[in-house]
């Protein structure tokens, strides 16, 4: 993929830009990158960003930060948050382990949660989030209701099993296996809640605390597919002729879970296209009109023929994809000691079923 390089006026930094235009990159110059260090250190200090003060010390120090952008760097944060872009990449960003961490210390995941690293990323994380007018969030269902998610084999499915590993692993962010193309669960509704049930997160953002072997994070921009496919199979998939089965790390609900046909495109005239799509999770309804069958089947070929964006995540970087406009998947985990910390993000022009505020909380 063919880049082009631009030096701002304000700063002395590169800003990158894919050609294709569905992927831009913000290097962060020395001052901006300290100032994020300091903000996120100090979210850290607090607890995280559970604690109710978070909130607040996120939203001054984005508006800090946005203050010393260059025009290009706020041109492409404009260009992600108009849905203009699928992925958006920091770079340059501080690195704050200590080069001699032990690699090969062993932490439960509730340890982990707990420590400095994965306090100091969620915070870091939750300003990037910020920049780009989106609110760190928690679903009451997913992930006992927290914010940050740490994504790392602890369950099992990767290259090399772990001790104690089960026979039959869950399809999670928390065990190690391979998985294929999808957008972020719930898959009821995308940008408006619907049925008392909230839309999909708007974003997901992912940093790194260790990626010993460089392992990539997969994207796929689902706009030229769109484009390849064409209009009339493009509306096809607009039609509620779709199921979905519940994602593995919900917890069980009280209410008995009906299965709902679901459509895998939806438009708002507000916002425009999104998608919702889950390559082992989705299925079409058998009485589906042959017109829809073969669209979702000239789709899926193409999303199997597509050579995905690969980005590997160190700690000074994160990667935010559009999850209304871009699939994400990961190959098989190779070394468990991979860590990844992922936040989600809602949008400001999206409108969910609030549970709490601070931190913030929605109905799933």
């Amino acid at each position: 993929m063919i880049e082009t390089l631009m030096k701002t006026h304000k700063t002395n930094e590169f800003i990158r830009i894919e050609e294709s235009q569905e992927i831009q990159t913000i290097y962060f110059d020395k001052e901006q990158a300290e100032l994020l260090h300091y903000l996120s250190d100090e979210i850290a200090f607090l607890g995280g960003v559970e604690n109710k003060g978070a909130k607040s010390l996120t939203s001054i120090g984005a508006r800090k930060i946005k203050d010393t952008f260059s025009n290009i760097q706020n041109s492409i944060l404009s260009n992600y948050i108009d849905g203009k872009i699928s992925v958006l990449i920091f770079e340059n960003m501080k690195e704050f382990i200590d080069k001699n961490t032990n690699l090969n210390e062993e932490l439960s995941l509730n340890e982990h949660e707990k420590s400095y690293d994965i306090l100091y990323l969620g915070g870091r994380n939750q300003i990037l989030l910020k920049l780009i007018n989106e609110e760190a969030f928690a679903y009451d269902i997913d992930n006992e209701g927290k914010l940050v998610r740490v994504v790392a084999n602890f369950k099992g499915g990767g290259l090399n099993k772990i001790e104690n590993e089960a026979e039959n692993v869950e399809l999670s962010s928390h065990t190690g296996i391979s998985l294929g193309p999808h957008t972020e669960a719930p898959y009821n509704c995308t940008f408006k809640s619907k049925d008392g049930l909230s839309p999909s997160p708007s974003s997901l953002i992912l940093s790194a605390k260790f990626n010993p072997k460089l392992e990539p994070t997969l994207v796929i921009p689902v706009g030229p597919i769109l484009k390849k496919i064409g209009i009339e199979n493009t509306l096809a998939l607009t039609a509620n002729h779709f199921y979905f089965t519940r994602s593995d790390s919900f917890v069980e609900s009280k209410e008995k879970y009906q299965q709902k046909k679901v459509s895998i495109i939806d438009f708002d005239e507000e916002h425009g296209y999104s998608i919702r799509y889950n390559s082992y999770r989705f299925t079409i309804d058998e009485n589906a009109p042959s017109l829809v069958k073969e669209a979702y089947k000239l789709f899926c070929d193409e999303i199997n023929a597509s050579v995905p964006f690969e980005y590997s995540l160190t700690q000074s970087s994160a990667i935010v994809i559009n999850n209304y406009r871009a699939l994400h998947c990961r190959n098989i985990i190779e070394d468990n000691r991979r860590l990844l910390v992922r936040l989600f993000g809602i949008s400001n022009k999206a409108v969910p079923t609030i549970i709490s505020n601070n931190p913030l909380v929605i109905k799933g």
